[in-house]
This record gives C-alpha cells, structure tokens and sequence, in this order.
C-alpha cells in the first residue's frame, strides 16, 4: 500500500518570511527514504483553528503530517493543542515524562520554568518520542492509515530527533515499503527548455518519475523510483541515465551531488593541468569557488583580481594602448589579460575574465551583463562574449561558472572548447 505523508511547518516567523523554513526539504527527502510520498509542504500560522483545519483535511486523506514548530513551553505554541483536536481526542499530561524533564532542570542547578509542563503534554493516545537535543517531548500518534508526529522547529534539535527517535518510531508504527531511491545528472550550458527538448520522452518514461531542477544555471536531471534493492535501482534508472549521457555528452559534468566546482578540479587533476585566473568584474569568485574545493592547490597556481585598468597593464601587460582604444571590457583586453596571466606563472591553462556586472556602467554597447571571456592554453588563446541576464550577483555568479565550464571541457578535451555557455552570444 502506499504511504503518503505531508510536511506543515508551524509559525507566524515562518509564513510571514522572518525564518527561512529549511526543514520541510529535510523532513521530505527524510520521508522519502521511508517510502512516503510527501504530497506536500505547508506554512501554517499559530492560530489554533487555522492549524486545526489544516491538520484535520490532512488527517482525512489518510496522510502521516509531520509538523515542525509549535511545542515549545510559549503560548504561541499550539501544535499540541491543534493535534488533539484534529484527532478528536484530549491533550493529556504525561507526569512521567514532566519528572524526567524537572529532573533535566535539576541537574543544571536551574529553576523549573512556569509553564513548561505544556511541553510534556500530549494528544491522548499518542506515542512519547524523546528529545535529548530540547526540553520539549515530540509525540507520534497514529490515525487511520496517516497520523500526526510533532518535532520541534530548531533545525538542530529537529534532525537529532528525526534520526535518534522518530525514524524508527515510524518504521515500526507503518512498516517499511519499497523505498524511494533516485539519481541525477548534472548540467552546465544549456538552457533549461533545450535540455527538456532532447530529454522530454526519458523524463516521461514510465519506468521513473523524472524531473528538471536548475540552481543557478546548474540543471539537475533527475529520476525516482520505488524499489526494493539497489539492483533493481540501478536496472530501471541507469538505461535513462545512460541514455540521457549519450544525447548531451560534455554538457554533462556530473552524477549524484558534485559541483562544477568538484568536477572541474577533478578534471583539472586528472589531466594533470594547472591553472591560473585573472578575474576583474567576478572579483576573485572563481578562483574561491575552486578553492572550496579540497585539494584545489593541485591545480590552481594563481589568481589575480585585476580590477582597475592600471592593475591590468601592470599584472598582467595588457597594452594601455588596447584600454584606450577598446576598453576594459572587450575581446582584446580580455585576450590579453589570458596570455599575460598564461605568460607570468608557468600555467598549463589561464581563464580571464571583464565585464559589466551592473546595476550601474552599462552603455547602449556595452549594457549591463556584458562580459568578456578568454582562455588560453599553449599557443592557443579563444575569446567568447557573454551577454549574461541578472542582477549584479547573479552576473558574477553565472560568469564565474562558465570560466570553471571552460576550464573543464578544456581539461576533458585537450584544446580549448567552442562551445562553453548558452550565454555566448553568436558572432
């Protein structure tokens, strides 16, 4: 039978923005690897009948609610109270569990608190599941083929007892069914409808449920699938992803959970290449995102922000002649900048970078989000010129990871790629 459950993260800080909630993902992807279908997130306020109703609906779709918020010792904590009534039974005190927490007080040589006894109630029925990270008890209570299981808000206290005390209290309260296993491909350069054209019949297939996410110009390419062993995973899911390799070929940087960043200095490392940066409108984002990565000093030998035009010429021989004439940001500042930088540290591959991150400097020529990209390898030096959409962060951002998606493809291929980025605008 399949298991459905939903995530209601509790409190006015959460629905009115003041607290990002981060916990519904993590409960989700938590819930998922029980084999629950999460069928959804909701932010829910502290009033009592509001949480009720919302508990109460879920309760008769025969769903397991985890509710994150809201059981604390304050009076804007309601989840207890809500629970009860959308299980139709009383919120009971639990004098075992209010010893062992006074106890807990004791021993910290502090004074019990007025009013926190709320935090060892609950619904009549209900199981006890134990919070060692807080002070305030979580509960399970079982309704029908779903249920309500409470744990607290504060992320921390929140993953300890998920992982301590209720993943288990749920395995043994509803059973364990085929889980749901997935996989992905990562991907950089191309744009999110392209990739859906040359993948759309793999992403409707009936053997997965497929999926596009994109994170920042990352595209995620991912299936799931309910299964029993890791054979039967890899026997649905690696003829798609296989096949989806085939059709995109070096648009692809990685499978599972690794950054252009990590596949870029894996390839860099594999290759053998070292590397060197000259950044001006990223500002040193390149090279810190190579340097996240551990072991990075196996490949990057330098980085140079080079912001001002006298900076340009004096680190890296860009002509004073070629700004004057052209500009900082052009084809052939940014082709020197890549042999100056290539010329000075004994590098095997230099990326350069200029550009106009906004909101202010653009021009009817030049308009915000143009950027300038060279790399140079040996002899060989490759100017593209980026027209990049976005925001000033978003500018650096998406700048700094096509010079990694550059770097990369060279390491993969040997020679300076043709192909780097959507962005590029055509010659």
């Amino acid at each position: 039978m399949d298991r459905k459950a939903a995530v209601i993260a509790v409190g006015n800080e959460v629905v009115h923005g003041f607290i990002v909630d981060s916990n519904s993902a993590w409960l989700s992807q938590s819930l998922a690897e029980l084999g629950f279908d999460v069928q959804f997130h909701m932010a829910v306020t502290d009033r009592l009948p509001d949480l009720t109703r919302r508990l109460k609906t879920a309760l008769d779709e025969g769903l397991l609610i985890v509710t994150t918020g809201g059981i604390g010792p304050t009076v804007d904590d309601r989840t207890r109270e809500a629970a009860a009534a959308a299980l139709g039974v009383d919120l009971k005190l639990d004098l075992d569990d209010l010893a062992r927490l006074q106890e807990r007080y004791a021993a910290m040589a502090r004074k019990f608190p007025e009013g926190s006894e709320r935090q060892c109630m609950r619904p009549e029925g209900a199981r006890l599941v134990p919070n060692a990270f807080g002070t305030a008890s979580c509960f399970l209570a079982r309704h029908g083929a779903g249920g309500i299981a409470a744990v607290p808000g504060v992320p921390r206290e929140m993953m300890g007892v998920w992982n301590e005390e209720l993943r288990k209290a749920v395995i043994e309260e509803f059973g364990l069914p085929n889980r749901y296993h997935s996989r992905e491909l990562r991907v950089f350069g191309l744009p999110e409808s392209d990739l859906n054209n040359r993948v759309r019949d793999l992403l409707e297939s009936p053997q997965a449920e497929g999926a596009i996410l994109v994170d920042d110009a990352v595209i995620r390419l991912r299936w799931r699938v309910q299964a029993e062993t890791d054979d039967e995973v890899e026997r649905k899911l690696r003829p798609l992803l296989t096949d989806a390799r085939s059709r995109l070929g070096d648009l692809v940087f990685a499978e599972g959970d690794v950054s252009l960043e990590q596949a870029t200095v894996d390839a860099l490392r594999q290759a053998g290449l070292h590397v060197a940066c000259a950044e001006s409108c990223t500002g040193g984002l390149i090279a810190h995102l190579l340097t996240n990565v551990a072991g990075s000093s196996d490949v990057l030998l330098e980085s140079a922000v080079t912001y001002s035009n006298e900076a340009k010429h004096a680190r890296l021989g860009v002509f004073k002649k070629t700004l004057k004439e052209h500009g900082a940001v052009s084809e052939q500042t940014a082709t020197e900048m890549a042999r100056g930088m290539l010329k000075t540290n004994g590098a095997d591959l230099a990326v350069a970078v200029t550009g106009i991150a906004g909101p202010t400097g653009g021009t009817p020529d030049k308009p915000v989000g143009t950027v300038w990209l060279a790399a140079a390898m040996g002899s060989d030096v490759r100017t593209w010129h980026l027209r990049v959409p976005g925001d000033r962060e978003l500018v650096k951002s998406r700048t700094a990871r096509t010079a990694l998606n550059t770097l990369r493809l060279a390491a993969l291929n040997g020679k300076l790629p043709e192909a780097i980025s959507h962005w590029v605008s055509p010659p």
